[in-house]
């Protein structure tokens, strides 16, 4: 009898804390008036870099000398958030402007849609998804090097490429006759020698450069070594950004925005229900009654060329904010969460200085 009783009152308080985490979303989620502020400019070049697992909070100065230096010279959102947990759903929200509802890492999710992508092409922009690692064009599996047979959620051990970090495969009519577009690394590092770049530009660091890390008793980059994977993160981007900031590419108005996919935490602890993008589009509270929502905050970097004064704004922003300024930035309609009125682009992080 005692063990139905606490039982029953188990279930009770978990229905009780469901319960005011709704009431909580309902009193304090943010007023729909959106500031009204000037047009996006037009952009000649986006670049776009994401970064992964952390907030600015779990890389110190001491590890990351340099991102803390583009914050300090560049322009910075402090009030920036992922969209959701895991990594996949955050990836497939700035690409399409909505998460599909769904909430896991199966690199074999496959999604259907207007993106970004298919604007681009549209309106015959020119445009580059750039994953290092990737072994070559037109590769389809879930990691490199792949052990085959395995889950494909699980990461095999010393993988360096991850499809769930490859959101233009994950859409067929992408991965199927846009595959000339999805390269290499060194393919964008030859470009920008050369001062030849596609005006749209997405870049994914592997596993060992963007902060993730690799399973547990891998020989690169494990995960259990966090300091480490930032001390790679930042030695990743103080290599990359100066070559695409001394490019003849990066001129006029050109922009790279730098942001990462999602928080270390909260980790999973929301992925079934996923507050912020089942309730209500556009952006929400980080908190829900101190109920973490969204993807946590993490940062979001803006460098564009000739800056004096760069702004430090504190615009609640998240990824369809970012998708929303690609999109004004090229004259392109706004697909997606970014149709909302309440998404805000970050025009004041791309005004020419």
């Amino acid at each position: 009898m005692k063990t139905v009783i606490r039982r029953t009152v188990a279930i009770g308080g978990i229905v009780a804390l469901i319960l005011l985490a709704l009431w909580g979303y309902l009193i304090v989620r943010p007023s729909r008036h959106v500031a009204s502020q000037p047009p996006t400019p037009r952009l000649n070049q986006v670049f776009v870099i994401m970064m992964e697992n952390h907030s600015l909070g779990t890389m110190p100065p001491a590890l990351a000398p340099y991102i803390h230096q583009l914050i300090r010279l560049d322009g910075y959102d402090s009030s920036y958030y992922g969209v959701t947990h895991v990594s996949l759903p955050n990836y497939v929200a700035l690409l399409s402007g909505s998460t599909h509802h769904t909430h896991s890492d199966n690199p074999d999710q496959t999604f259907d849609g207007v993106t970004l992508a298919n604007q681009l092409t549209t309106h015959h922009i020119s445009w580059q998804a750039v994953m290092q690692s990737l072994p070559q064009v037109g590769y389809s599996g879930n990691w490199y090097p792949e052990r085959p047979g395995t889950n494909p959620v699980l990461m095999p051990k010393n993988a360096l490429y991850a499809k769930k970090h490859d959101p233009f495969m994950l859409f067929p009519q992408i991965a199927q006759s846009g595959t000339v577009h999805l390269v290499p690394l060194h393919t964008l590092t030859r470009e920008l020698a050369f001062g030849r770049v596609p005006r749209f530009v997405f870049i994914t660091p592997n596993l060992c450069s963007d902060m993730h890390g690799q399973p547990v008793g891998s020989k690169g980059c494990p995960s259990n070594h966090p300091d480490a994977l930032v001390r790679m993160g930042n030695a990743f981007l103080a290599r990359l950004i100066p070559e695409i900031t001394h490019s003849r590419a990066f001129t006029g108005h050109s922009v790279i925005f730098i942001t990462w996919d999602e928080s270390q935490t909260p980790r999973h602890l929301w992925n079934i229900i996923a507050w912020k993008n089942w309730l209500k589009a556009g952006p929400q509270p980080p908190h829900t009654l101190f109920i973490p929502v969204g993807g946590g905050s993490v940062p979001l970097i803006a460098i564009i060329p000739g800056k004096i004064q760069p702004p430090h704004v504190k615009i609640w922003a998240d990824h369809y904010s970012l998708l929303k300024t690609i999109e004004a930035g090229f004259g392109l309609p706004y697909i997606g969460q970014a149709r909302s009125p309440k998404v805000q682009p970050l025009t004041r992080l791309v005004l020419p200085r």
